[in-house]
């Protein structure tokens, strides 16, 4: 089978390798398609903390099930699945008070286990037995179902900014997690929607979404003006999904007093650092959080939005690529002014 194995940041190569034996508990699944989070593309440039080489990239998944491997209960060969990206240990402080998805001892697909970006892959017993394994029905596509895990990271973040009907949601970025942001805001019945992006194909995607409110401009003054003469009072709740210093302030400036902005997107290891204006912060009682993850709950509760309508989430895909060809992938998902959501498919 082919596998994109990550070695070290950027050595990725597509290399013919066995097809996973199922141990006890575990099964394979054959890959119908992964998609390329910007995670993925994070950790082949700069690496990560929890990355063990060499590991094949990938953790969006969806397929159908290959192999079984012995004391496997519920499920047969052929089922279609999709695959939570992490596998929580139910052990951990962490897990025992609610917040499992920030784990202390998570196994993580492309990380720390061999992920998705291959034709077959391993799942191990951890994400079987902690329930991070659903069945697709049979009418179902698979390909949409493979956007499950960002979905539920989407759900998460929004269920931290916990915004009300009539206070409204702000979502800084106009890529696909923004645009993910905008179709789980509209489900979640928010009636005040805004984006802040720079390219007008992806804003008017994003009002046929669900967006009331759209601005483009790379103006951070200028945006603050005209975001501030339609919200005077800011928005309950910022999400910031391209995290830099710019962004950030701008987060913190349309705020609402006492509202709440979530780090929705990490940096690179060597670059994450910059100033905050902590004033705004303190003086308008401003909660700055982050957004890491899921929770099962969330992962099950994207699969059910999926389940009911998966044409909006359809909406945001712009390229598919085969797997051999994840180089040109990546460089696809580099041209911001072209792309959205970025698939790889197996046939």
């Amino acid at each position: 089978m082919k596998a994109a194995i990550l070695y070290k940041p950027l050595s990725l190569e597509v290399k013919e390798v066995d097809i996973p034996r199922p141990k006890s508990k575990e099964l394979v699944i054959k890959v119908d398609t992964s998609g390329l989070c910007p995670s993925d593309v994070k950790v082949y440039r700069y690496g990560g903390y929890n990355v063990k080489y060499p590991v094949i990239l990938g953790h969006e998944v969806s397929g159908e099930v290959y192999s079984i491997g012995d004391d496997v209960e519920g499920f047969k060969e052929k089922d279609r699945v999709v695959v939570a990206a992490d596998a929580y240990c139910g052990k951990c402080r962490m897990c025992r008070i609610g917040k499992e998805n920030i784990c202390d001892d998570q196994l993580s697909l492309g990380y720390n286990v061999d992920g998705a970006h291959a034709d077959y892959m391993l799942v191990p017993s951890r994400f079987i037995e902690r329930g991070g394994v659903l069945k697709v029905p049979d009418w179902m596509p698979l390909e949409p179902m493979a956007m499950t895990e960002p979905f539920a990271c989407t759900i998460h973040s929004l269920r931290i900014l916990n915004v009300k009907y009539d206070d409204g949601v702000l979502i800084i970025g106009d890529g696909p997690m923004s645009l993910m942001h905008v179709i789980v805001a509209k489900a979640f019945g928010i009636s005040k929607i805004a984006v802040i992006g720079l390219n007008d194909w992806k804003l008017k995607l994003a009002e046929s979404l669900g967006a009331t409110h759209v601005y483009k401009g790379s103006d951070k003054e200028k945006v603050i003006e005209s975001v501030k003469n339609d919200f005077p009072n800011g928005l309950a709740g910022v999400s910031v999904t391209v995290v830099n210093e710019e962004t950030v302030y701008e987060a913190l400036k349309l705020s609402s007093k006492g509202g709440k902005v979530v780090i929705f997107s990490g940096l690179p290891i060597n670059n994450r650092r910059y100033i905050i204006d902590s004033n705004m912060i303190h003086y308008n009682e401003i909660e700055l959080t982050g957004s890491s993850g899921y929770t099962y709950e969330e992962f099950e509760l994207a699969y059910r939005m999926l389940l009911k309508d998966y044409n909006q989430a359809m909406k945001i895909v712009t390229h598919r690529f085969m797997l051999e060809d994840i180089h040109k992938a990546i460089k696809a998902w580099d041209d911001k002014e072209s792309s959205l959501k970025v698939l790889l498919k197996r046939s």
